[in-house]
């Protein structure tokens, strides 16, 4: 009866339902939620079903996920489960590849999370922790090392053991193209590669034989999302390439240049000892190589990594705790450079992450930030902490802000370019901050003065356009992408939504509107009250205003000082208990009335909002 005791315990979409049981004599039956795909063992060794490497991705993750409710201290009895018995057949998939565990039969609570001993040892051999096998100590990192091995599986469609042969062994002796070749072909390109030589490294990880330096399953969570958006990123960027390549006109004339950037090497090697690069980081500490292996303990404490990066926890020597972001990838040196520089230009502002320094060492590029403890706003989300709406709505607002303070004359104008759940970090007392400015751009770039002191006018902005159109356009385009981007955040921040893709994530609220005229069947159960949905709802049609699409309606899209302010109303009005707010005509209402020529839908908009300007100003040009 442990196993219904167990298994009854639990609510997570990755654990299969427990339905209910039926005790008759010595049997005992169970009955639980119908999972139509089948188990992953029956998927990897006995079909011949291609699963590309995206969705083994999210099949780990949605494993990791279940594993990490397991393991973590919140259900009703206090205590956390061990399951015992990971391996591809417990594994099982709904139609869509969503991971459910299941089979709890060798399960084991541990009350207060106290490690226990089992006397007699029954579990699968081939997926067996040793450590469990050779001292019968039960703890949760038993299933880390189990897992570990199915990782393996997952990545080359073999199972563990093959007669004499280990999968194990084979890759903790492989290397290089005889490493590459372990993975399954059907998996296995350009475009993966280093994401599946990753997965290798975490899985090596996992199957650690000291079981203190296993890690824990709510770290592995962040670095398998990381590594989908990697793939993601890769399979987009392939993608554009190829189109590009089909044209004979680009093909031909990349040619050159495509020779001409592999002979003069990578962008940081080409621009290391160039002072004026050097001097962009002026107002930050320069760490050397030696001093980063020091503050991070040999880069023994990794918070998250992914193919361009990996973050590191580290100490300096006033004991100030910081984030090291050590650089790997070649292919983005660039923009990775780029966002520290323009992140260097930014004024200490509370909802920006510091750079507190930076190592430009040609084998060593790494910059060091201020520590956010609590992680990202995708990684809160997804657990399960207790956020109430007025939290979310600080949340929203400071983030809000920060963007609205980078779109201004102070910084010269700069566009994110990547805002995101995961681009959001939270401090103390969940204080948002913005990261990753490694795709922002910034209109005015005159080194001679500090931006902040210029005074941005129409005469400014034409003397930029007539100088560098692209950069203009570029800049713009973040602008509006930022916008737009923070409204899936406020979607994200009112559903709670953490596993769903931005865009669907938007169709999904589309439709929920359109349907009802009401976004509740998409809103957090958590939020019940009445003064809750009111306020949910303005956030949502806010959220769904600032996504905008369609070029007859984009002038409706807010800036993000309408968005600001906007939010900051919803939360007064959710603090004064008014179910129905006093209506409120926004600017955004006000000048929606106005003739459309009279209004100004480009850069001038996002920093001054709608104003009437003369139809000879230079910047109402036909650019887009």
């Amino acid at each position: 009866m442990e196993e219904v005791s167990i298994h009854s315990q639990m609510s997570h979409k990755n654990v299969v339902k427990f339905i209910g049981c039926c005790v008759g004599g010595s049997t005992l039956t169970l009955v639980t939620e119908y999972v139509p795909k089948g188990n992953l063992d029956d998927i990897l060794h006995n079909s011949d079903t291609a699963i590309p490497l995206d969705i083994r991705l999210g099949i780990s993750i949605g494993c990791v996920e279940a594993l990490s409710y397991m393991h973590s201290m919140h259900l009703s009895i206090d205590s956390l489960i061990c399951h015992g018995d990971i391996k591809p057949a417990n594994i099982l998939l709904d139609d869509n590849f969503t991971a459910k565990v299941s089979d709890f039969g060798l399960s084991r609570l541990l009350l207060g999370g106290i490690t226990q001993y089992a006397s007699k040892v029954i579990r699968s051999i081939d997926y067996m922790d040793p450590v469990l096998m050779h001292t019968g100590r039960l703890t949760p990192r038993n299933d880390v090392y189990s897992f570990g091995i199915v990782l393996l599986e997952l990545i080359t469609w073999k199972r563990v053991k093959q007669g004499q042969m280990n999968l194990i062994g084979i890759f903790e002796c492989a290397k290089g193209k005889g490493l590459r070749k372990l993975f399954d072909p059907s998996i296995a390109n350009k475009n993966s590669i280093k994401i599946l030589e990753e997965i290798v490294e975490l899985a090596m990880e996992f199957l650690r034989l000291d079981i203190q330096n296993r890690p824990e399953m709510n770290h592995v969570e962040k670095r398998l999302r990381v590594l989908k958006r990697d793939l993601k990123c890769r399979q987009e960027q392939a993608s554009s390439q190829s189109i590009l390549s089909s044209h004979h006109s680009w093909h031909t004339k990349d040619k050159p240049e495509k020779a001409q950037l592999k002979k003069s090497g990578s962008f940081f090697k080409r621009n290391a000892s160039n002072a004026k690069i050097i001097s962009e980081f002026s107002s930050v500490r320069s760490f050397r190589k030696a001093e980063l292996k020091e503050i991070t303990d040999n880069y023994s404490n990794i918070l998250s990594g992914g193919i361009s990066a990996k973050f590191y926890k580290g100490r300096l020597e006033d004991n100030t705790v910081v984030a090291v972001r050590k650089f790997r990838d070649t292919d983005s040196q660039e923009a990775f450079i780029n966002g520290g520089i323009v992140l260097s230009q930014i004024a200490d502002k509370n909802n920006i992450i510091k750079l507190l320094g930076c190592c430009l060492e040609a084998e060593t590029l790494a910059f060091i930030y201020e520590y956010a403890d609590k992680g990202s706003l995708l990684d809160i989300l997804g657990s399960q902490e207790y956020l109430p709406l007025d939290l979310r709505l600080r949340i929203a607002i400071k983030t809000a802000e920060a963007l609205q303070y980078l779109h201004s004359s102070a910084t010269g104008i700069i566009g994110h370019g990547s805002i995101s759940a995961s681009t959001v970090l939270l401090h103390n007392n969940f204080v948002p901050k913005l990261t990753d400015f490694s795709g922002a751009s910034k209109l005015i770039m005159d080194s001679g003065s500090n931006a902040g002191d210029s005074v941005i006018n129409s005469v400014l902005l034409e003397k930029v356009l007539d100088s560098d159109p692209s950069r203009y356009k570029t800049v713009l385009t973040n602008l509006e992408s930022d916008v737009y981007r923070f409204g899936g955040v406020l979607l994200a921040l009112i559903s709670r939504a953490n596993n769903v893709s931005f865009d669907d994530l938007i169709v999904q609220f589309t439709e929920a509107y359109q349907k009802d005229n009401s976004g509740k069947a998409m809103f957090d159960k958590d939020t019940t009250t009445e003064q809750d949905i009111a306020a949910l709802e303005e956030m949502g049609k806010l959220a769904l205003r600032c996504t905008i699409l369609n070029a007859d309606e984009m002038v409706m899209r807010p800036t993000m000082q309408e968005v600001a302010e906007e939010l900051r109303r919803i939360r007064r009005c959710c603090k004064l208990r008014t179910i129905e707010a006093t209506p409120h005509v926004t600017e955004t209402m006000a000048t929606a009335a106005a003739p459309l020529e009279l209004r100004l839908p480009n850069l001038m908009r996002h920093l001054f909002g709608y104003r009437r300007i003369s139809s000879t100003d230079p910047i109402r040009t036909s650019l887009f």
